[in-house]
């Protein structure tokens, strides 16, 4: 099996790509991940309703074996995460069989055999009837501790957080539930577990109900639990006069802190009047908070406009991404996302029974980015505005934003520029010291490919992998820089 090997040079940077030969995308799949690499290669997942197959790529995109998970359950199972480690991988999944839906891990080896049967972790529905909530995971550092959290939503408790954390052989190492009664309308954002077993958990107050409202919280809570000593501890924070989007959690190991990055409001909507960033001790507790507003020169790189016009503004931003400096500085990433829609009424406005007939299609706009660099005293020290628009109609919005690939001395975002007419996969590179280069890697179309940048997976320094869908078949391409 062969694939294609190029590469290019031009006046900004350099990338090299390889193309793996198509294969017929399994008519239920419709979950495609590269998961990551082990010794052997690549490997990479195709799921959906009736299938879960794994793929392992040599580091060339030649394949070596596509199979299925023996995980040997009777129901019906709906797989949730592979996790990769050094020799093996912890396959979460739920199994659900005479109504009753049950959470469970797996340990196989690098062959996908099974090499430590699976365990129940939790009983997530007792009835068909009953939804089952949305799962979410959480890795330590050194990929030795594993947590699985989720809201129930079912109960007089709702919104109650069960949290389990599990070691690499499957030992469960503890198992919670916390009721976050100090809010009327909780809402648990995000997670963080480390290799000590310890968690944070981020928890919103939902209280801003709005039409169309990207700012619902008005409160955050930093939940710590504190394995060894069986122990909770809570910081609420809040802004006088604000309201606060969903932000973005991150760990900084080396400086032993933890970091919340979001867009704030003076009113609901969709229009973002600043950032605020709060760091807190390793024990939860609060160290800093500062909220800090959009400059009009940075509305004006957004807009074209000098000065910006009266209907200027950061609207339908979204926070999308978060790196830590080694000096405990950040870059936060935030980006434009609104989805638009359409009704097509037929000609004769009645349908074949006597009703109106029309058609309504979803347009999915990812825009701009925003990067902002800020000290490890939260100071800004420069802002760039990336400009794209991308613009899809009836996709989910799979093939647009991007992926960011995190190198030594810069960051490159991926994405596929439709604004021509025609698919250019391009990339953005944006230096630390915030100066932007763009460069078209190739024309998509012209090779029979649409890549999916947002579902790619860095495996090395200067190395993405990204799946491509096209016409019933799926690629993977890899990308260096």
């Amino acid at each position: 099996m062969l694939c294609l090997i190029c590469s290019i040079m031009n006046h900004s940077f350099a990338q090299q790509y390889e193309i793996s030969l198509p294969e017929k995308r399994e008519y239920s799949a419709n979950r495609f991940e590269v998961i990551g690499t082990n010794s052997d290669g690549i490997v990479t997942l195709s799921a959906g309703k009736s299938t879960h197959a794994v793929s392992l790529f040599s580091f060339n995109l030649k394949l070596k074996w596509k199979k299925q998970i023996a995980l040997k359950e009777f129901g019906f199972i709906n797989l949730g995460k592979i996790i990769l480690t050094e020799d093996s991988a912890i396959v979460f999944f739920t199994v659900q069989s005479r109504g009753i839906t049950l959470l469970k891990a797996a340990k196989v080896n690098l062959q996908l055999n099974i090499i430590r049967p699976a365990i129940i972790l939790d009983t997530l529905s007792t009835s068909t009837l009953i939804a089952v909530p949305k799962l979410n995971y959480s890795i330590s550092y050194y990929k030795k501790k594993f947590l699985v959290y989720y809201e129930d939503i079912n109960t007089i408790d709702r919104r109650k957080l069960h949290a389990i954390c599990i070691d690499e052989w499957l030992n469960v190492k503890w198992k919670i539930n916390y009721q976050a009664s100090q809010f009327i309308e909780p809402e648990t954002i995000t997670a963080y577990v480390d290799d000590s077993v310890n968690a944070w958990f981020l928890i919103g107050e939902n209280q801003v109900k709005n039409f169309h409202n990207d700012f619902p919280y008005n409160k955050l809570m930093m939940l710590s639990y504190h394995a060894l000593n069986n122990e909770f501890t809570t910081t609420i924070t809040e802004e006088n006069g604000l309201i606060l989007s969903r932000p973005i959690l991150k760990l900084d190991f080396s400086n032993r802190q933890i970091i919340i990055c979001g867009l704030y409001s003076s009113s609901p909507g969709i229009s973002s009047n600043g950032v605020y960033v709060n760091r807190y001790y390793i024990d939860g507790m609060l160290k800093s908070q500062k909220t800090i507003p959009f400059s009009s020169d940075l509305l004006s790189n957004l807009s074209g406009n000098i000065p910006p016009k009266r209907n200027d503004g950061f609207n339908f931003f979204h926070s999308s991404d978060l790196i830590i400096k080694n000096d405990g500085g950040l870059i936060f990433l935030t980006e434009s996302y609104t989805v638009s829609t359409e009704a097509f009424n037929s000609v004769s406005g009645y349908g074949n029974f006597g009703g109106s007939s029309s058609l309504t299609v979803s347009y999915f706009h990812f825009d701009q980015i925003i990067a902002l660099s800020f000290s490890n005293t939260d100071s800004v020290l420069w802002n760039q505005v990336l400009h794209k628009k991308q613009q899809t109609e009836g996709d989910g919005g799979i093939f647009s934003s991007y992926y960011l690939m995190v190198a030594p001395s810069s960051l490159v975002f991926i994405y596929n520029d439709f604004s021509s007419g025609t698919n250019f996969l391009s990339a953005f590179k944006l230096n630390h010291d915030g100066k932007v280069d763009r460069t078209e890697i190739f024309n998509a179309d012209k090779k029979g490919l649409l890549p999916v940048s947002k579902s790619g997976k860095q495996i090395s320094p200067d190395t993405v992998v990204v799946p491509s869908l096209k016409k019933g078949y799926l690629q993977f391409l890899k990308l260096t820089f």
